[in-house]
C-alpha cells in the first residue's frame, strides 16, 4: 500500500507524483478475492476541475476475474465492471444452498453509477461462457410437485438441464431493487427422456434483502411453487 497525499485548505490531493497503489495477495471471506490490484488519483472532495479517478481495478474471483478499467468522479457516465470466466459451480460452493447445483462459466458487464439519482447499474448484462448445467435436488423437486400437478410438470423440465445458451439483462435502481429478464436455450433429461426447453424468465428481488438473508435456495423454491402453475379454463378463454 502506497499512499503519497497533500492536504491544503481541507482537500486532499491523492498520489501526488504517481497513484495511490493498493496491492492485496488474497482476501478471503465468503469466496476468495485474490491479486487485487487497484489506482487511485485525484482530489477529495472532487470537482469538475479536480477529479478523482479510480483505474486499473482487477482481482482474480471465483476462477475467472473481474475487471474495472476508470471511474471518474464527478461521473457523467457509467464505469463498466467486467466479468469474465466467473465459475458457477466455485460461486454456488461459497453460498452452500442445498437445493440446486449449477457449474460451468458466465461472463458479463455492468455498468455502474455512483451518484446517479436513480440506478447503480443500468443496462447490465450476463451470459454464458460455454455450456452450462442446471441440477435441482430431488427432495425439493419432489416436495413442489407433491401436490401440484402443473408444477410437477415444470419439474421434469428443470431437474436436469444442460444449457447452451443463456442472456440475461439486469438492471438495480439504488434502493436494492433489481429486475431481470434472462432468456434461456438447453434440453432437459429426466426418466431417459430428452427434451429442448427455452424459457424466457422475468424476475424483480430486492437484492439488498437477498444479500442479507443468503438463502438464495429458499427463495428460487417459492418463486417455482408460485409460478408453476397451468392457466385456468377462465384464463384461455379470449
Amino acid at each position: 500500500f502506497s499512499l503519497p497525499f497533500r492536504l491544503k485548505d481541507q482537500q486532499w490531493q491523492l498520489g501526488v507524483r504517481g497513484p495511490v497503489q493498493l496491492r492485496i495477495g488474497e482476501i478471503t471471506n465468503q469466496f476468495a478475492m485474490k491479486d487485487i490490484r487497484a489506482d487511485l488519483q485525484g482530489y477529495y472532495p472532487w470537482s469538475e476541475a479536480q477529479p478523482l479517478t479510480l483505474q486499473a481495478v482487477s482481482m482474480a474471483l471465483l476462477g475467472g476475474e473481474v475487471t474495472l478499467p476508470a471511474l471518474r468522479l464527478p461521473q457523467h457516465q457509467a464505469a463498466t465492471l467486467s466479468l469474465r470466466d466467473i465459475s458457477l459451480s466455485k460461486l454456488v460452493t461459497a453460498l452452500k444452498p442445498k437445493q440446486f447445483a449449477m457449474s460451468g462459466r458466465i461472463n458479463g458487464e455492468l455498468p455502474l453509477w455512483v451518484n446517479n439519482p436513480r440506478w447503480l447499474v443500468q443496462n447490465g448484462w450476463i451470459a454464458n461462457s460455454g455450456s452450462l448445467t442446471f441440477r435441482m435436488d430431488k427432495d425439493m423437486a419432489d416436495a413442489i410437485t407433491a401436490g401440484n400437478v402443473a408444477a410437477g410438470a415444470a419439474m421434469d423440465w428443470l431437474r436436469y438441464m444442460e444449457i447452451s445458451r443463456s442472456w440475461a439483462t439486469l438492471d438495480l435502481d439504488n434502493l436494492g431493487n433489481l429486475a431481470m429478464q434472462a432468456q434461456v436455450q438447453g434440453v432437459s433429461r429426466f426418466s431417459n427422456r430428452k427434451q429442448t426447453v427455452n424459457l424466457n424468465y422475468r424476475h424483480q428481488q430486492n437484492l439488498f434483502q437477498l444479500w442479507r438473508s443468503l438463502r438464495f435456495g429458499d427463495n428460487l423454491q417459492s418463486w417455482v411453487e408460485q409460478n408453476a402453475t397451468l392457466p385456468t379454463k377462465r384464463d384461455q378463454q379470449p
